[in-house]
């Protein structure tokens, strides 16, 4: 982004929803704004990975869409390369995420709109409230950020906070013990981890899910993903 180093912001269009606000707030849907003094500033990104849903069988698409991306001095970088943001998607599929980035996408050139202290930013399905050096942005399904410098937290609804289930392995036979596979740090979402386990199980066997499940790699963090309805069920691929 143009006011740190390179405060990128992608591009794209968003357009209104959530819920009611106060008759005192001041609500807009300027493509790009910020805080008092651009503690926090924020843009319309059309770069959000994986934010629209399968209309058959509820899994996360790959591709890239509209969805919102908010930077601040002093946050954690990710890999150590870029300029770290927080970035967040639409629906149950666009949860938020800290990300590093590298070029500037803005959808538009024009000034970051400072927003008082008490107004509403609303576009497209995500909605954000504005402090004087801080916001906090959530989307329809509730996963969202809170984020001000040296300061950022990424949420869910309650409903949708993933369980540990920890990690299964597999040693494949007549290879000496060589032949082995694993997916670590499981996490499960609406099924139990007996059931989260015992579908990565399948998964490592037969190189694919049960019937029912929708299996998708995730390669900006090594995830194999399952997702069957609103369950979910995600691990890290060790070989």
């Amino acid at each position: 982004m143009r006011r740190l180093a390179a405060v990128s912001l992608c591009t794209g269009a968003l357009a209104a929803m959530l819920s009611p606000v106060g008759a005192n707030a001041s609500v807009v849907s300027a493509n790009n704004f910020s805080t008092a003094g651009e503690a926090v500033v924020c843009g319309v990104a059309e770069g959000v990975e994986g934010t629209q849903l399968d209309p058959g069988t509820g899994a996360p698409l790959k591709g890239f869409w509209p969805g919102l991306q908010c930077q601040a001095a002093g946050i954690p970088r990710v890999h150590g390369i870029g300029d770290p943001a927080v970035q967040l998607g639409q629906g149950r599929a666009g949860r938020a995420r800290l990300l590093d980035i590298s070029q500037d996408d803005l959808a538009s050139d024009a000034p970051f709109v400072s927003l008082a202290a008490g107004s509403v930013w609303k576009r497209d399905g995500i909605a954000c409230t504005v402090e004087a050096a801080s916001v906090r942005c959530t989307n329809k399904p509730g996963y969202g950020f809170t984020l001000s410098p040296g300061h950022v937290h990424l949420f869910a609804p309650a409903a949708a906070q993933p369980k540990g289930c920890g990690s299964v392995s597999y040693t494949f036979p007549h290879t000496g013990g060589h032949g082995h596979a694993a997916l670590n740090n499981l996490a499960a979402v609406g099924v139990s981890c007996l059931v989260a386990r015992s579908l990565a199980h399948d998964f490592l066997v037969i190189g694919r899910p049960p019937r029912g499940w929708h299996a998708a790699f995730r390669e900006s963090d090594g995830q194999e993903v399952f997702t069957r309805g609103t369950a979910r069920v995600s691990g890290q691929i060790a070989n």
